[in-house]
C-alpha cells in the first residue's frame, strides 16, 4: 500500500515530471500539438502552484520515497488530474488515491465526485463508479 499525502509547496517539481511522463507516454497521442501544448502549459510547476494558492487540493502516493501517483480535486468535487508514474502502472496507486479522495470527501459530505477523462482512462474511471 502506498504512502498518500496531501502536496506541500515546493514539492510540484516531482509531481511535475510523474505527470509529464504519464501524460507523454500514455495521454499525448489523443491530443492535437494544441492540445499538449494546452497540457504542458497547465501542468508546469508554476501553474500548479496557482492552483494550489486558489484552493485546489493535490494528494501524492510514494513507494520507497519516490512519487508513484497524483490526484487533483478542485471545488471538493471534481478531479482535475489523476496520474500514476510509468514504473507504478498497474500497482494499484491510482484505485489507492481514487479511494482515499472519495473516502476523505464522502466524510465531509461530498456525495459525488466528477471527472474528466482522457480516452485510455474511461474505463479506469467507469470501473469505479466514477
Amino acid at each position: 500500500m502506498p504512502d498518500i499525502a496531501q502536496l506541500a509547496y515546493g514539492e510540484e517539481n516531482g509531481i511535475h515530471s510523474l505527470i509529464r511522463e504519464s501524460f507523454d507516454t500514455y495521454i499525448s497521442q489523443y491530443y492535437s500539438s494544441e492540445g499538449i501544448n494546452e497540457f504542458y502549459r497547465i501542468t508546469t510547476p508554476e501553474a500548479i502552484r496557482e492552483r494550489l494558492n486558489s484552493g485546489h487540493i493535490i494528494y501524492y502516493s510514494s513507494t520507497g520515497g519516490k512519487p508513484a501517483g497524483i490526484i487533483e480535486v478542485r471545488n471538493n468535487n471534481h478531479i482535475v488530474l489523476l496520474f500514476v508514474s510509468n514504473e507504478a502502472k498497474g500497482t494499484g496507486v491510482g484505485k489507492s488515491l481514487l479511494n482515499y479522495v472519495t473516502d476523505k470527501l464522502a466524510k465531509e459530505g461530498v456525495q459525488q465526485l466528477t471527472v474528466n477523462s482522457s480516452p485510455n482512462s474511461v474505463g479506469f474511471c467507469k470501473s469505479r463508479g466514477k
